[in-house]
């Protein structure tokens, strides 16, 4: 797997979901026994809690997320769209559209996925700017399903509007971060150093310490397409510092890898063997051999 491919591969459903999720506008029970043991980690529990739930809206939505965790994509499709058919409100209707897109994305349906979201947006833009958020959170995944499939045109446009109608920090995060990778699929170095250095900061900033250690690495990667050594090299070993100082073991691990990958890039073979020992020892420390 080249680089280009691990950066698109980022874009987890997980963090996803974690990014989209709020509930100030919504029927949903966030306290219902299913989601209890979701927030666990218990999904087969979760999925039997499920179940039980009264609510058909609760009991459909909450099980489409156990399905999808446990891997149950085609289950968890059928939960969503039952879900989307049994909401009370409109931006629990939406919700269920957008985890429903998500979960085809990760089966490998970009177009249906595609779909669900454009008629996502659709139904948001009915509400005449009630919902820009929810409109935001489709734009945003459209630009996700675009950069995946490499139309990195269409995904700029999308992360741009998505970036238009963002609300908070994290949002205009993670659309720097989308414009950022595809500036650097179509070889705008500047460009994107320019965004991957404002989606690093946005997610210091916001307490996204994971996000801020991989925009880092790719930040560096983008200076590196600029031409810019130092910077490249500088940018990762201040990285380094903070994992060291913050107690990220793993992303301390990543962040060596990626200055082995720099060191060789560049020629430093010396640099390159340190790099590689030392990140060796640290990921014996965490007991793992690669990473996804």
């Amino acid at each position: 797997m080249d680089n280009g491919e691990k950066m698109i591969k980022q874009s987890t459903l997980a963090l996803s979901f974690i990014i989209l999720f709020s509930n100030n506008l919504f029927a949903y029970n966030v306290n219902n026994e299913c989601e209890k043991k979701l927030n666990k980690g218990q999904y087969k529990e979760a999925l039997k809690a499920a179940k039980l739930v009264e609510n058909k809206y609760d009991s459909n939505f909450c099980m489409g997320k156990a399905n999808f965790q446990l891997r149950n994509n085609e289950q968890a499709i059928k939960n969503f769209e039952l879900a989307e058919k049994e909401a009370t409100l409109q931006a629990d209707q939406m919700q269920a559209i957008l985890f429903k897109g998500i979960t085809e994305r990760d089966s490998g349906d970009f177009k249906g996925s595609s779909k669900t979201f454009t008629y996502g947006f659709q139904t948001a833009e009915l509400g005449n700017s009630k919902y820009l958020q929810y409109e935001h959170r489709f734009l945003y995944q459209l630009g996700i399903n675009n950069l995946r499939t490499k139309e990195f045109l269409d995904a700029q446009d999308y992360y741009t509007r998505a970036l238009v109608l963002a609300s908070n920090d994290n949002e205009r995060a993670v659309c720097y971060e989308g414009l950022a990778q595809t500036y650097f699929y179509r070889n705008k170095a500047s460009k994107a150093v320019e965004y991957g250095l404002k989606a690093s900061l946005m997610f210091q900033k916001t307490g996204m310490l994971g996000e801020y250690a991989d925009s880092s690495i790719e930040l560096s990667r983008y200076y590196y397409l600029d031409k810019n050594e130092v910077k490249a090299i500088d940018t990762l070993k201040k990285l380094e510092k903070f994992c060291i100082d913050n107690g990220g073991e793993y992303y301390l691990a990543k962040t060596l890898i990626a200055q082995v990958e720099l060191y060789t890039k560049i020629g430093d073979d010396e640099a390159a063997a340190v790099s590689k020992k030392n990140a060796e020892i640290v990921m014996q420390r965490l007991g793992i051999e690669d990473f996804d």
